[in-house]
């Protein structure tokens, strides 16, 4: 099964810096795709995901124009590929309502603060669903 990470923020200094991150932990560059918004991920993932063959990881921000987080969880409830999503949310918020209303969802697996650190990508690479993305 192929797996991707889709990062999924409108501020392009994150995606780099996290896009670095998974690149350094050995995952190809060519498996990591950067949307500014929800929109532009879900229309990729509705083109990408019909032979139900592959696993996405998407880091999800909230707060974004157009279509934030929330708004991208719940179209993903109508989508036939949810469950082949791995929702990781990545907020700057630490509003416990947030992570609260985060778990609710059962594609998400996590929820933590901007930015990502290597360690909790190294904890991502002993995630089942995850297997095979990180080099060995």
């Amino acid at each position: 099964m192929m797996k991707e990470i889709l990062l999924v923020d409108d501020d392009r200094i994150f995606n780099l810096l996290h896009t670095k991150y998974f690149e350094k932990a050995g995952v190809p560059q060519a498996a990591i795709k950067s949307f500014r918004s929800g929109v532009e991920c879900i229309t990729y993932l509705d083109g990408h995901s019909k032979s139900g063959q592959t696993v996405f990881l998407v880091l999800l921000d909230i707060t974004m124009p157009v279509m934030d987080g929330w708004d991208f969880l719940e179209t993903l409830q109508d989508r036939d590929y949810r469950d082949n999503a791995v929702i990781v949310m990545v907020s700057s918020s630490v509003d416990g309502c947030d992570k609260d209303k985060a778990i609710t969802y059962d594609q998400v697996m996590d929820y933590v603060e901007k930015p990502l650190s290597p360690r909790f990508i190294d904890r991502l690479k002993s995630e089942e669903r995850l297997l095979g993305l990180f080099a060995e």
